[in-house]
């Protein structure tokens, strides 16, 4: 039943009209088809209980006791009100003062106003009972609301814990359990995914017809007209020009990316038999397709539409943790584009892109369903090889890379060569993380890289190079968080002029890393570990990057700057065009004075690759870059080379220096190299001043520069840069 609400039927005017009619009426009371009383006058004193039981005989149209007279004269009169199906809707209880003929004349004699009251009432009923439908439709609305947002919620919560396909996975079954519908498709077509669910009941060739005509026909229509789309009958398919017909109402919902660019499609479905999509289904549908969107962002790779490192490594992680305590046997692999940088410095990004899109493609197809393909860096994928033991892993890769290398590669005239450095590690049930294995297979990538490229390397896990100690394997790891994590930091000593002071202070920069308490870090405790497992290329990168940022905004704040040197490794040695495009790029970005800036290379790093040391420093010093032999003196060799290579300063060794006060040999070591620096023009630079003793002998001897605790320590970069006078202080 449902309940007329109190100030519905103003059954008081009534009462007040019906007075006027029969001025005997003393009072009224109401009753509904359940015999409910539902109104009663206040000044009414009939006792319900003896009335009730009266009713239902009375409505039957048996004779009744009506003479319940509350007193000696009062008297009961009681009239059903039927409605248009013949059927008592509500009696009327009449209370007179004096029950007579007359009485019941009059009161029999106002049918039209009951006619109204009936009227009225069942008018009321009937909003009531729409009210009370809209009610329960919004209470169930609101439950299906909040349940997707629990739903939402929980997937929100799982970014973090799954990945991306996973994720993906669960929103289509999360979609067939909640909008109970027969089909649920979602295409993504950038990224290779097409997920559907279906009732088992469903005819599968009808369901492939609608796959298709949703992929072919609906996805080109929303990706030029973003919109969601309700198709419930022929007629709204024409409207948007759609000429196939399916047995299938259904609604679509694009995804789109972090542009608001529509990237696939969510769609549901049901038989033509069922009832209509509504708009409140579409809403639904809408929510569910903007956490695809959300999924697809933070979890897939734009350019590529491969996964991102982040859903990789959630990937592995997840793997290792069903392969603990089993006796597994997969594989990852790291791969590297070869001279990525030299395509994009001659044919430009958008070439540079359009090849790593290709590559990316030809991975994915190279493997099986059930392997993950992701792109983990601007140039790098990885690839999870499952079930899949060493061997197999590397003729897999070697296919791969021939490939790839037959990849015909042209861009407005210009042709290039493509090919990848590879790097595989196995997976096994001793592997200890995620990021280690990551580190293991970058650690072949380097060796195949450091190899001359176009190589791949398979890394034993037995083998000694690799775990000959944990403890670097450690530092492995923690240097690749501190370059994700920006938790490296410069800092700079002075070269102090032996001779006539300088227009601006040098200083050479040093590199260090904040550890997770907060304490910084020697180099002595990391460099090793980057040396031996390739991660010195990385390094420099940062390291050039961080400083010219920071020149640049100390120009920018003060007009003056200094000069810096910058170490460099011999492995960024061995890549001379790409690391030049680098720095060539950071230096138009900047707007640098490239005189102010020096390039470290040690002297056995410059004889080891001696033929990319003199690409590199000839194409920087065309720049306008100046470079440093650093270490000069140790090698056999260093006279012969000196001569083949561009440079400006020599740093003599500090283990000659430290002994010029008290040893002979060492003081002639300094002079001799002293000299033939000077003889080249070259200006020389001593390390390990320790003292004023030695700082004086540098000074006999005519060394330039010299550098150590003894002349200035070690600080922070930035706050060595803060203590520079500007360029207005210097003219005041």
């Amino acid at each position: 039943m449902f309940a007329v609400p109190d100030s519905s039927v103003h059954f008081d005017h009534y009462l007040t009209l019906l007075k006027d009619s029969c001025p005997d009426m003393r009072a009224m009371v109401v009753f509904d088809h359940e015999q409910n009383c539902i109104w009663q006058d206040g000044s009414s004193l009939l006792d319900l209980d003896r009335v009730v039981p009266q009713l239902e005989a009375f409505r039957a149209g048996d004779s009744v006791d009506v003479d319940l007279a509350l007193d000696d004269s009062a008297g009961l009169e009681l009239i059903n009100l039927k409605n248009a199906h013949g059927e008592v809707a509500l009696t009327l209880c009449f209370e007179v003062a004096e029950k007579n003929t007359q009485t019941v004349a009059a009161i029999q004699n106002i049918g039209l106003l009951n006619e109204f009251l009936l009227a009225d009432y069942e008018q009321n009923l009937a909003l009531a009972s729409k009210e009370d439908e809209l009610n329960h439709m919004t209470d169930e609305l609101t439950r299906r609301y909040e349940e997707l947002n629990l739903i939402y919620r929980a997937e929100d919560q799982a970014l973090n814990i799954y990945h991306g396909r996973e994720l993906l996975r669960q929103l289509v079954m999360n979609t067939s359990r909640f909008l109970s519908v027969d089909i649920i498709f979602l295409y993504i077509a950038g990224k290779n995914i097409a997920m559907h669910k279906y009732k088992n009941d469903n005819p599968l060739s009808e369901s492939e017809k609608l796959f298709d005509y949703l992929r072919d026909s609906v996805y080109p229509f929303i990706e030029t007209e973003p919109q969601s789309l309700v198709i419930n009958h022929i007629e709204d398919a024409r409207k948007y020009r759609f000429t196939q017909n399916t047995p299938y109402k259904h609604i679509v919902s694009p995804v789109v990316n972090a542009e608001s660019q529509v990237i696939g499609l969510l769609a549901i479905a049901s038989q033509n038999f069922s009832v209509d999509f509504s708009n409140s289904d579409r809403n639904l549908l809408d929510v569910m397709s903007k956490k695809a969107s959300k999924i697809a962002q933070s979890h897939f790779d734009p350019l590529t539409g491969l996964e991102n490192s982040n859903s990789f490594e959630l990937i592995l992680e997840d793997l290792l943790k069903q392969s603990s305590g089993t006796d597994v046997n997969h594989a990852i692999a790291n791969l590297d584009i070869d001279r990525m940088a030299v395509v994009n410095d001659i044919s430009g990004r958008e070439m540079g892109d359009l090849l790593i899109k290709k590559i990316g493609q030809k991975l994915a197809s190279m493997v099986r369903s059930r392997d993950v393909v992701a792109r983990i860096g601007s140039d790098k994928f990885g690839v999870l090889l499952e079930n899949c033991d060493l061997t197999t892993a590397q003729i897999v890769m070697k296919k791969i890379s021939h490939a790839v290398s037959a990849l015909d590669f042209e861009w407005e005239g210009e042709s290039h060569e493509v090919s990848l450095s590879i790097g595989i590690a196995p997976i096994t049930a001793e592997t200890q993380s995620v990021t280690s294995l990551m580190s293991a297979a970058e650690t072949a990538r380097n060796v195949s890289k450091e190899r001359g490229r176009n190589n791949i390397h398979v890394l034993e896990m037995e083998d000694s190079n690799l775990l000959e100690r944990k403890e670097q394997i450690r530092w492995v790891g923690q240097i690749q968080s501190a370059l994700r994590e920006d938790k490296f930091m410069l800092y700079a000593q002075l070269l102090e002029p032996l001779k006539a002071k300088t227009a601006k202070p040098h200083y050479e920069l040093l590199l260090r890393m904040r550890d997770d308490d907060g304490s910084v870090l020697p180099p002595g405790m990391f460099l090793p570990a980057a040396e031996k497992f390739y991660l010195m290329s990385s390094i420099d990168h940062w390291v050039i990057g961080q400083a010219f940022d920071e020149l640049a905004e100390h120009y920018r704040k003060s007009g003056q700057g200094c000069e810096i040197s910058i170490n460099l490794s011999g492995q960024s040695l061995s890549d001379p065009v790409g690391f030049t495009a680098y720095i060539g790029n950071k230096l138009e970005q900047h707007q640098l004075d490239p005189s102010d800036i020096c390039f470290e290379i040690t002297e056995s790093a410059a004889i080891a690759n001696i033929d990319d040391a003199r690409l590199f420093i000839d194409q920087l010093y065309a720049y306008g870059f100046k470079f440093s032999l650093d270490d000069f003196g140790t090698g056999l060799s260093s006279f012969a080379y000196l001569k083949n290579l561009k440079v400006n300063y020599l740093k003599i060794d500090g283990s000659f220096v430290t002994d010029i006060v008290t040893d002979p040999v060492s003081a002639s070591m300094v002079a001799a190299i002293n000299q033939v620096g000077h003889a080249m023009q070259l200006q020389t630079v001593a390390e390990f001043v320790e003292n004023d003793a030695i700082r004086q002998k540098l000074v006999d001897i005519g060394v330039d520069y010299g550098q150590g605790y003894g002349l200035g320590k070690p600080a922070p970069f930035g706050e060595i840069l803060s203590t520079l006078p500007s360029a207005e202080s210097k003219s005041a």
